[in-house]
């Protein structure tokens, strides 16, 4: 455990220090620190299936919690409606090119205060997957940290994404895809949390709409800040975003929104170049 404190907060230190055009994300290195530890999952009852490098996770209820700690290669599948995965110190990858986590039903993946944690996804695929992958809504919450790699195609990819809590954030997709990639993210007001979306194609791209009213977002190393879709793409659908309070900052060159014409609204979110 000590090992790993001081491996996190190495890692810590570096993006601290690293300027806000280059903040590098050394998964790789971070996994030393993870990889004795084998991975433990509570409560381990009948509502968890462990087949080679498949678990699958399916209570009978909504709203069931899992903690998950430690080292998995591997996929983690919920079946179930508002299930959290609550990530305590894990460190989860899928070196075959699949997502490490993937929701069939809508998910939550949270992180425990004063942990750090990774999700990562790595190989080759012909499908545009993320590292946390839900099929339906996709939350993002707690209060300890987040690293979502997605070295396949994209970080975070999900339905209906939606970001709440304490926590920190660090997303990172490809130069072809996005930190994170959704029909459409909402931020709530009143989030305190941090979001690092960077070094991708896009820090967020959105089938409809962004919309967000708090938080913090940090988006450097991105072509685009914000995109989505236009009537073009899909004449039936809303399209738009909406910056009502939080702050972003932004690498200097980085096109900070592409939206449909007149879509594009700021009425009380800080926006810093820099």
């Amino acid at each position: 455990m000590k090992k790993l404190m001081l491996a996190c907060a190495a890692a810590l230190f570096a993006l601290c220090t690293a300027s806000a055009k280059d903040i590098t994300i050394d998964a790789a290195g971070a996994k030393k620190a993870y990889a004795a530890q084998k991975i433990m999952i509570e409560p381990m009852d009948k509502t968890v299936t462990v087949k080679g490098k498949i678990i699958t996770i399916a209570p009978k209820k909504e709203g069931v919690t899992y903690t998950i700690s430690g080292y998995f290669d591997g996929q983690i599948i919920n079946k179930t409606k508002n299930t959290v995965l609550k990530l305590k110190g894990a460190y989860l990858e899928n070196t075959s090119g699949a997502p490490a986590i993937y929701g069939e039903a809508k998910t939550e993946v949270s992180t425990t205060k004063d942990t750090t944690n990774y999700v990562v996804s790595d190989g080759k695929s012909a499908d545009k997957t993320g590292a946390i992958h839900s099929k339906k809504g996709l939350v993002l919450g707690g209060s300890g940290t987040l690293y979502a790699v997605g070295n396949v195609y994209h970080g975070v990819k999900g339905d209906s994404v939606k970001i709440k809590g304490s926590g920190t954030l660090y997303a990172q997709g490809t130069k072809k895809g996005a930190a994170v990639n959704c029909d459409s993210l909402t931020v709530e007001k009143d989030k305190t949390f941090r979001a690092y979306l960077v070094n991708s194609k896009n820090a967020v791209k959105a089938d409809t709409t962004i919309t967000i009213s708090s938080g913090e977002f940090f988006l450097y190393g991105n072509e685009t800040a914000f995109k989505t879709d236009t009537k073009k793409d899909a004449p039936k659908e809303p399209h738009g975003i909406t910056l009502s309070g939080g702050s972003v900052y932004v690498s200097k060159g980085t096109v900070l929104q592409e939206t449909e014409s007149g879509a594009y609204k700021v009425t009380g979110t800080k926006i810093v170049e820099e």
